[in-house]
């Protein structure tokens, strides 16, 4: 265990932002959760915006968790590792009935609270490119879900939303608890196929019959998929930039960060390395005290370098495209070259425990690929991204910023290990520590997270150091500077800048790293707004959706800006109860069709809680589940019992025997005129 202190002030609950300018929605999963009145506040915090969708406005409060960890759900955490498409748990509330209600969060809904539209809702209205897309994303998805027991997720419709190119579950389901492949084929012959695209009918009838086969070849129905995305991918010419720099920061002596590209890189830079530079990114962040951390950034930031321009070269002298995995080998190699450099310092040197120096890593990498055409030899650019340790990578568009990356730290560690909730592992005082970093132990005790995706549309990478990253610094504040890069008002260098003046301004307790990577896209796909507009498809990571408030002022020191040029047709050779979201449609005034809109097809849960399970996440002993119940139960029974005395008193009153009187007595009602 790496048990390296970071100061981060602020954390995420699986892929949500954790603080109260940021609208944290939830998903409601329950008896009857889907049926409470819009404008509801549940258990004094959830605020029902739609069907199952329910606002917290007490973010900044932990929410409350069953203990121990209910078996039914640890495929939710062990699902944290895929934020980018699957949700996790929230925490727990309860109904006024006393029933349990377990509350998912890293849900498929916009920043207004709206459901994303359903994948056999956009189905028939996407691209033959994005329709591939989903198919290969949720074929990637079925061996990590299998193995949470939750395959089953992607066999309900309804289940399975879309925000633009991205795939995302509403919930995971268990029923049935091994579905075949034959399963998985069945949906997507009834759900696909009748409205797929040409090229992507004739794909499904072919994936959709090896899945039926005795002898279904997973690896190579997933090969299927990828070959034709790829040929789907072709067509789009596209632009790179990218630039970088550190800064030791105002309160830091020594700059343990290390970045490329960076000035000091491109002094270093021969010939050879022309082809590799727009086409890479590295942000490293040394560990281990400032010799060691100083070092071994440096070092691992040069060692890869080296060895992925050996890799680029490769792949351009390919006539066929390599496969995903043959490409995440192989920078997993390079990446035990490096890791073992560090190591092998670390024991001729003595150094034990925190004293081993070590880095943290966050990588991406342009690689170019020829796939044959009808019209000859075009190419086709696929990004991968490699992280460990806190480093993040972010995508930026004019819509909206997505964290790619999923911090190694030890909450994260507990969370998808299934032992502890992040609301609980977040109390941890090693909470934030390093779970894992490049160089501080063997090779073979690491797991690199590397990811593929491919461009749909323009957009800008950032990847950073925590010194940026803390305190949700670019979550708050991305709005204000991807528009200037995107639109190239602003110099990518200047840019950089700004990042880094605002990491100084905001946190300044540490050094910072910065790389942006602008790409465009000039003849993006036409569909790229349905959903919600997004740039890139990726097999696995991080979302993260905020609303946006100032930041500061562009200034800074100098980074550096490279640029490249590549088209695909080349052929030679992307409550606070004061918190309200816009006032929803009451139910009883809806029609048929926008009842439809905002509860969707069905009225039922998508993952309804059975009896077990809620007992399960009811609190044991003189839990607030059984207090409600009974009190509800008592005050009912004091409200009957008083209906009936006055109703009793009511009749007595009535035929009690007047007393002896000299006059006739006034009427006890009044008359009414009719016409009043």
């Amino acid at each position: 265990m790496i048990q390296t202190a970071r100061p981060r002030t602020s954390a995420s609950t699986n892929g949500e932002v954790n603080k109260s300018q940021f609208r944290q929605y939830v998903w409601a999963l329950g008896h009857g959760t889907n049926k409470v009145p819009i404008g509801d506040i549940v258990d004094g915090r959830y605020q029902v915006v739609a069907p199952s969708i329910w606002l917290d406005t007490r973010p900044q409060q932990p929410p409350k968790v069953p203990d121990p960890v209910p078996s039914f759900v640890l495929p939710y955490l062990k699902a944290y590792p895929y934020q980018l498409n699957l949700p996790g748990i929230y925490g727990i509330c309860h109904q006024a009935s006393g029933e349990a209600v377990l509350l998912l969060s890293n849900v498929p809904v916009s920043r207004q609270g709206q459901l994303m539209p359903a994948i056999a809702k956009a189905w028939s209205t996407a691209s033959a490119f994005r329709q591939v897309y989903w198919l290969w994303q949720m074929i990637s998805l079925w061996e990590p879900l299998s193995e949470f027991g939750a395959a089953a997720s992607l066999l309900k419709k309804t289940n399975i939303r879309v925000e633009a190119w991205r795939v995302r579950l509403i919930g995971l389901s268990t029923n049935p608890a091994e579905p075949t492949y034959a399963d998985l084929a069945a949906a997507w012959e009834s759900t696909y196929l009748p409205e797929a695209k040409p090229s992507v009918k004739a794909l499904l009838q072919s994936v959709c019959k090896a899945l039926r086969s005795p002898k279904a070849d997973f690896a190579d129905i997933k090969a299927q998929i990828n070959v034709q995305l790829l040929k789907e991918s072709v067509g789009k010419t596209m632009e790179f930039q990218v630039a970088g720099a550190t800064s030791t920061g105002p309160t830091m002596r020594h700059n343990e960060d290390a970045c490329y590209p960076s000035r000091t890189e491109l002094q270093r830079t021969s010939t050879a390395d022309l082809p590799l530079l727009p086409r890479l990114a590295i942000v490293c962040d040394g560990v281990g005290g400032h010799e060691g951390g100083e070092v071994a950034s440096q070092q691992v930031m040069r060692s890869l370098q080296l060895q992925l321009r050996s890799l680029l070269t490769e792949a351009m002298n390919q006539a066929q495209p390599l496969s995903p995995q043959l490409i995440i080998d192989q920078i997993n190699a390079a990446i035990r070259v490096a890791n073992n450099l560090i190591v092998d310092q670390n024991n001729q040197q003595g150094r034990a425990d925190r004293q081993r120096m070590g880095t943290t890593l966050v990588m991406a990498l342009v690689l170019p690929q020829k796939i044959e055409t009808a019209d000859g030899t075009a190419e086709v650019n696929e990004l991968y991204l490699t992280h460990l340790g806190d480093s993040r990578a972010y995508w930026m568009t004019a819509d909206y910023c997505q964290q790619l990356t999923v911090d190694d730290d030890i909450a994260g560690r507990e969370v998808s290990a299934g032992s502890s909730f992040h609301t609980e592992a977040l109390q941890r005082p090693d909470a934030q520590a390093l779970s894992q970093a490049v160089g501080m132990r063997e090779y073979e005790q690491l797991k690199p997270h590397t990811q593929r995706f491919l461009f749909e549309s323009s957009g800008v990478l950032l990847l950073c150091s925590d010194g940026l990253s803390d305190n949700n610094q670019v979550e708050m504040s991305w709005s204000n500077y991807v528009g200037l890069s995107m639109q190239q008002i602003v110099p990518l260098d200047a840019a950089v800048d700004s990042w880094i003046e605002l990491a100084n301004q905001r946190n300044g307790h540490d050094n910072v790293a910065v790389v942006l990577m602008n790409v465009m896209v000039t003849n993006e796909d036409t569909d790229a707004e349905v959903g919600s507009t997004g740039p890139i498809g990726a097999q696995m990571g991080a979302q993260v959706d905020p609303d946006t408030v100032d930041a500061g002022q562009h200034a800074g020191s100098a980074g550096d800006r490279l640029t490249i040029v590549s088209d695909s047709n080349a052929g030679q050779s992307g409550p606070s109860q004061s918190i309200h979201p816009n006032q929803p449609i009451p139910p009883a005034g809806m029609t048929p069709a926008t009842r439809a809109l905002l509860y969707g097809e069905d009225d039922e849960d998508d993952t309804p809680l059975t009896s077990d399970e809620q007992m399960a996440i009811a609190p044991k002993g003189d839990s607030s589940a059984t207090k409600t119940r009974g009190w509800v139960t008592g005050l009912l029974a004091l409200i009957i019992l008083g209906v009936v005395g006055i109703v009793g008193w009511l009749l007595w009153r009535t035929f009690e025997p007047l007393p002896p009187q000299d006059t006739i007595p006034d009427e006890v009602i009044p008359s009414v005129d009719p016409d009043e």
